[in-house]
């Protein structure tokens, strides 16, 4: 229903393809504030002596990470239950050691229709900022930082879509070179030749934008 509110609820998985429910759990109160960092990885030739300015080269997707911070609250304003087994809940899920398959469970966090972040939970950070006078929290704030985990299916679907021993159909576009071309199929221009043999080219430069450059399975 438009206008409905949602819950941030966290689901655990035990396997990497996130088939597997093993659990989950609806936040008492949606946080305030996300964070989801991503990074990307390259090489340089800044050992280079003598070298004025760098040249970077993309390696890959680095780590990435979801920070959050949920709030629990058991003095009735808000829930009745008591902070530590609404703790106890998550972290069961979220933290705790699962048997059957000698690790944690793995994570997916949605909010209403939205899938925010997949992962491996890496940090829980409690502070209770109200304690009853037997020593129990009534009030507390989680925050949790989660490893992205890729879907070990479609991780394998997405490298075997970009393998160097697949043939790929590309277009040429303005600037492009068939060096060029085959750096960002193969990580290496070398292969520049046998691309231009393999498409009956007369020369290396006979490249116009618009063209369909077949670049052949590198063996």
């Amino acid at each position: 229903m438009s206008g409905k509110l949602t819950k941030m609820k966290i689901v655990a998985f035990s396997d990497p393809d996130y088939f597997d429910e093993v659990g989950s759990y609806d936040v008492l109160v949606n946080p305030e504030n996300i964070q989801d960092k991503k990074q990307q990885q390259y090489s340089s030739n800044s050992d280079v002596n003598g070298s004025s300015s760098q040249t970077v080269k993309y390696k890959g997707a680095g780590p990435s990470d979801f920070k959050v911070k949920l709030f629990f609250d058991g003095t009735g304003i808000i829930s009745k239950e008591p902070v530590d087994k609404q703790l106890k809940k998550l972290k069961d899920i979220a933290y705790a050691y699962n048997g059957s398959i000698h690790e944690p469970n793995y994570l997916k966090v949605f909010w209403g229709t939205q899938s925010l972040f997949q992962g491996r939970l890496q940090r829980w950070d409690i502070q209770h900022t109200m304690i009853d006078v037997d020593g129990t929290p009534k009030r507390s704030e989680l925050s949790l930082t989660i490893l992205a985990s890729e879907s070990a299916k479609k991780k394998a679907l997405e490298e075997k879509r970009n393998s160097s021993d697949l043939t790929h159909l590309r277009t040429v576009k303005d600037g492009d070179s068939l060096p060029l071309m085959c750096h960002r199929i193969y990580g290496d221009s070398k292969f520049y030749l046998k691309v231009a043999s393999f498409n009956g080219l007369s020369t290396v430069s006979a490249l116009t934008p618009g063209d369909k450059i077949a670049f052949p399975a590198v063996i």
